[in-house]
């Protein structure tokens, strides 16, 4: 499935809106592909299957060359390692759930700078930051809205976020167009509020997508 569909897209721009148009709020929308590289997950099937590898070389029936058990357990298990980057289920399963909390919590504080959320009048500015390996996604408000969208109210926003996730991007835009209300009651919108930060979904997904395409464009190799 894929989570940033047109109607992903759409909701989110919806529920984008229905918040603006409701509030003071100014809402960014981030979309990454991960968090963090979570090596250790490559490392530790790498060095299993290294392990195992060369135990069925020094035990096993067939007789092997000196040469072949020396070098052979370590290709097969850099093989593995690396396949490791295909099976997103199986990093996220080796990750612990407090170490995806903390890494998804990292990179949503940092691309709240990155993408400027603060830089707005009444410092009123809210991330929503998905990050798609993870299933994590976290609200950062800026520190204007965060007096009166309390921690509670955050809490509560990304567990119903978390809970919407495995249905895709339209599922946690619903989730986010929820809202609404309680920010219209907490930062109420004034008669001279303007948009003033981009309302454009920032993805890398976009960017792996755009260079799938690319690839598919060009063809096989001659």
């Amino acid at each position: 499935m894929k989570f940033l569909d047109a109607s992903a897209r759409a909701g989110f721009a919806q529920a984008v809106a229905a918040i603006e148009a409701a509030s003071g709020v100014e809402v960014v929308v981030a979309v990454r592909r991960r968090s963090a590289a979570y090596r250790h997950a490559n490392v530790g099937i790498g060095a299993a299957v290294v392990l195992a590898s060369l135990a069925a070389m020094l035990f096993g029936e067939p007789v092997f060359s000196l040469p072949a058990i020396l070098v052979d357990p370590f290709v097969l298990g850099a093989a593995a390692g690396a396949l490791v980057e295909l099976l997103p289920d199986l990093k996220r399963a080796l990750a612990p759930a407090a170490m995806r909390d903390r890494a998804v919590r990292a990179a949503a504080r940092a691309a709240f700078v990155e993408r400027g959320v603060h830089a707005t009048r009444d410092r009123s500015g809210l991330l929503v930051y998905v990050s798609w390996l993870e299933r994590r996604v976290a609200v950062v408000p800026d520190t204007g809205l965060a007096r009166q969208f309390t921690a509670d109210a955050q809490l509560r926003a990304e567990q119903a976020m978390n809970r919407a996730i495995g249905g895709g991007g339209a599922a946690v835009a619903r989730e986010l167009a929820q809202l609404a209300p309680a920010f219209a009651a907490a930062v109420p919108r004034r008669a001279d509020d303007r948009n003033e930060l981009p309302d454009a979904i920032d993805s890398d997904l976009d960017r792996l997508d755009r260079r799938a395409a690319a690839r598919r464009a060009r063809g096989p190799r001659q």
